[in-house]
């Protein structure tokens, strides 16, 4: 069984940029470069460089699920609990879970103008808890609450890459109505978010961190997180290491 090196090495190189960006202490260029890595891993081509590399080895690893499990903290389960104050489109509600590398650790939490029951922090804090999502259904949770409106992982990275310009620089947003929900997202960013820090915005929306940067670099950097904290992905890449240095004469083109 034939086994497609190129497409591992592809794979290998994305994870190695997460790698070693986040290690460092990272830029707004080096954030760029990490939602590069991640549309290429989990959007490009339709289902992403990691889906492809996994099913990749599927046919030739015994007993591989049909595709990883990966952390996360997904808001999507505050919204279904339907708290009285996520309901206001009052709060904001970020699932960053990071540990930057000056070892300040930014958490997952929620931010509302208001006095909070105890029996709806105690469900507020269950949800913020880490659980398991397959690969399918991760991109597409929820990663940020702002007010009335959520965002997905998806969104995020496609903001960064393609509205940014970690691979496409566009300035263009639909103003005009009806607005598509995805317009809509993306002037909510640009209005709540600075991404290079020298133009702060005045709006509630703005969350910082001081100099462990905005809300939007951390939902970045968390993703890299969540990969670095699913045993199924370090054992992908533990295996990938192993494919790419075979024997001879076994197979691998």
């Amino acid at each position: 069984m034939h086994v497609d090196v190129a497409l591992l090495r592809n794979v290998r190189r994305e994870f190695k940029v997460l790698q070693q960006k986040v290690k460092s202490s990272p830029t707004p260029d080096d954030i760029h470069d990490i939602a590069g890595a991640l549309r290429h891993l989990l959007i490009d081509g339709g289902k992403g460089l990691l889906k492809r590399g996994w099913d990749e080895l599927k046919p030739v690893v015994s007993d591989m699920p049909r595709e990883p499990e990966i952390s996360v903290i997904d808001l999507g389960g505050l919204l279904d609990l339907k708290l009285p104050h996520i309901q206001s489109g009052k709060a904001i509600a970020l699932a960053n879970d990071v540990t930057m590398a000056n070892g300040v650790r930014i958490m997952a939490g929620v931010s509302y103008p208001g006095t909070i029951p105890d029996r709806d922090l105690e469900k507020q804090t269950d949800a913020l808890e880490r659980g398991c999502h397959k690969l399918s259904r991760y991109k597409e949770s929820v990663c940020m609450i702002l007010g009335p409106s959520y965002v997905c992982r998806e969104t995020i990275i496609k903001y960064v890459t393609n509205k940014l310009g970690s691979r496409h620089y566009d300035t263009k947003r639909q103003t005009q109505q009806p607005m598509t929900i995805q317009d809509q997202i993306h002037l909510l960013l640009d209005n709540s978010f600075d991404f290079y820090g020298d133009n702060p915005k005045p709006t509630n929306l703005q969350v910082t961190y001081g100099e462990n940067g905005n809300a939007l670099h951390a939902a970045i950097l968390s993703m890299c997180q969540d990969f670095e904290e699913s045993p199924d992905i370090q054992w992908f890449i533990s295996t990938i290491d192993k494919a790419l240095q075979p024997p001879p004469n076994l197979g691998f083109k």
